[in-house]
């Protein structure tokens, strides 16, 4: 099979999923979007497709969508996009759809999904990526490419056959031997500023004007900084400190998707960023204190 011809259903109708499901159906790939119910998949068809704005106007694109409710063909592909906490009930919905053997590639924040997921379904090969790509969602069934990034995947002996095949468009992925140094550093900088965000309820660059909040974005790096060191491996965060404030620094306007679930009442993603964290720590015997802090903090406001 060529690698450009892997079916891949997309789970997960946010800003990452809709944008690899766009500039697929731009290139002629083969990719379609799993939804929730049948009746979110009406209000899709009521839309006509997906009103994308991948770096010029606004196209309406009539990407090939089914409901998890249906009955469909085997899933042998599945790219999950949805929110971690999320993950398990979403697929749930598609478990009887979802072959033995099945390929799954995570690309989502934080960490902890792939184990539960390995738990319920042992027979799973379950691949990870990470991605710096910028795009958000100004409506239902619209979605706006705002930064170019670069995404990376691993986790396995396909791996590059699997970054080919969901290289689409300006979307490029590219195989990586060592995905969770790539995941460690995007859970370190999510811990040191979604939750703070969140606590304080203020854009990211805010997060410098406040001093109590910026001992606090320092203390958090100091505990990881000391993990790294715990794990034998500090050279995992070289140069977070810095990495932190020029993410902060860049994205200074954003509002933090934790800060977004918060204000909306939606459940935060906390138990698998901020929460992961703690319980590794915990594992290897480190107590952190600053982030033990903030994960309850925002626990409580969920």
């Amino acid at each position: 099979m060529h690698t450009h011809e892997l079916h891949w259903s997309i789970l997960g109708a946010g800003a990452i999923g809709t944008l690899w499901a766009s500039y697929a159906f731009k290139q002629g790939r083969s990719a379609a979007l799993l939804l929730r119910d049948n009746a979110r998949l009406e209000d899709y068809r009521r839309a006509r497709g997906i009103l994308a704005t991948l770096g010029g106007s606004a196209e309406l694109l009539p990407l090939p969508a089914q409901s998890c409710e249906e009955d469909g063909a085997p899933i042998d592909h599945l790219l999950l996009t949805t929110k971690a906490p999320d993950s398990l009930k979403a697929l749930s919905r598609i478990d009887h759809r979802l072959s033995r053997g099945a390929t799954v590639v995570l690309l989502q924040n934080g960490l902890g999904v792939r184990e539960e997921l390995l738990q319920r379904r042992p027979d799973l090969h379950c691949y990870q990526a990470v991605t710096t790509e910028g795009a958000y969602r100004p409506a239902p069934f619209q979605v706006v490419h705002a930064g170019r990034g670069q995404t990376l995947l691993g986790g396995g002996p396909n791996a590059d056959v699997l970054a080919n095949s969901l290289s689409v468009g300006p979307l490029d992925v590219s195989a990586t031997e060592d995905i969770d140094a790539a995941l460690w550093r995007k859970l370190a900088v999510n811990c040191a500023i979604n939750p703070l965000t969140a606590l304080y309820r203020c854009r990211n660059g805010e997060l410098l004007d406040n001093p109590l909040a910026l001992q606090q974005l320092h203390q958090v790096i100091d505990e990881i900084l000391e993990l790294g060191e715990y794990m034998g491996q500090p050279a995992r965060f070289d140069g977070l400190r810095e990495q932190v404030l020029a993410v902060v620094r860049g994205t200074a306007l954003n509002r933090s998707s934790m800060l977004q679930d918060i204000e909306n009442g939606r459940p935060s993603e906390i138990d698998y960023i901020t929460g992961y964290l703690c319980r590794y720590a915990s594992d290897v015997g480190l107590t952190l204190d600053t982030n033990q802090q903030l994960l309850e903090q925002v626990r409580a406001l969920s």
